[in-house]
């Protein structure tokens, strides 16, 4: 009985690494993972002891019980990824009363499908209807601020949003905001077309490398010394993961450094 429980429970943990790995962990036919170059854990980032953020957790929670998480993941990632854990009370569990208010949403306008504009330069994406329906659980009115979230605690620290959501890292070392728990796990990746001959960064040897001058796509380019001397171009392109996706499908480039999630979005 204990050998069939321990199974079951190593079943349940191996689907549990592959719902979170990324959606589909291997790229499609239109785009491959040339290579995995770092894992990231995804988050909500406050102001230092404001409440709001206990609120917006809470409110988190209970989308999540509602089942309203999933429903936009699949939306979004064509499977439940998030890590969320629900619980229908946590609104009415808080502290303080909710007073209402507009909030002040600080994301990534190139970062898809985690949030970025749609054709009508509207905020749009995962992050983005996520905080939309957090928002409207609390009766409150969602306003979208485009920013650097590199710059989240100088945003943040000058009021000038409330709190920093959309494909924003999880930073065990940044002590200077309150950051949410992690709602999900992302990959960034080397990635090609499907019929290209990159497999790997050693591939990359007298091709053009892409990226968009997100702060976290050039960071991975920053520490890995190999992706920064093989290859013989390396191009920062305008318009976020969109501009990185029009030049690899146009042939502008051999490969782009670009999110998982966002091979199956633009597939």
């Amino acid at each position: 009985m204990k050998r069939a429980e321990r199974a079951a429970a190593l079943a349940l943990s191996l689907l549990l690494i592959l719902s979170i790995s990324g959606c589909g962990a291997g790229g499609n036919e239109k785009y491959r993972v040339a290579d995995k170059l770092e894992f990231q854990e995804l988050c909500v980032g406050f102001r230092l002891e404001d409440k709001a953020g206990e609120a917006v957790i809470a409110a988190l929670k209970v989308l999540q019980d509602s089942g309203k998480v999933s429903e936009l993941s699949r939306k979004w990632f064509g499977e439940d990824v998030s890590l969320l854990e629900g619980d229908p009370n946590a609104i009415n569990n808080l502290e303080e009363s909710i007073e209402k208010r507009t909030f002040i949403i600080g994301y990534d306008s190139g970062r898809m499908p985690f949030s970025g504009t749609n054709s009508s330069g509207i905020a749009d994406g995962f992050d983005v209807e996520l905080a939309r329906a957090v928002c409207k659980e609390l009766g409150w009115k969602a306003k979208f601020l485009p920013i650097d979230v590199s710059k989240a605690a100088v945003e943040l620290n000058s009021g000038n949003v409330d709190c920093v959501w959309g494909g924003f890292a999880y930073d065990e070392d940044n002590k200077e905001i309150n950051q949410s728990p992690v709602y999900m796990k992302n990959t960034i990746v080397l990635a090609a077309l499907g019929n290209s001959k990159i497999r790997g960064i050693g591939s990359l040897s007298g091709k053009t490398l892409t990226l968009s001058e997100n702060f976290y796509y050039n960071a991975v380019l920053e520490s890995n010394e190999s992706l920064k001397t093989k290859p013989e171009f390396i191009v920062r392109v305008p318009n976020g993961t969109s501009g990185c996706f029009d030049a690899l499908n146009s042939g502008a480039c051999n490969a782009i450094i670009t999110d998982l999630a966002a091979l199956d979005y633009y597939d």
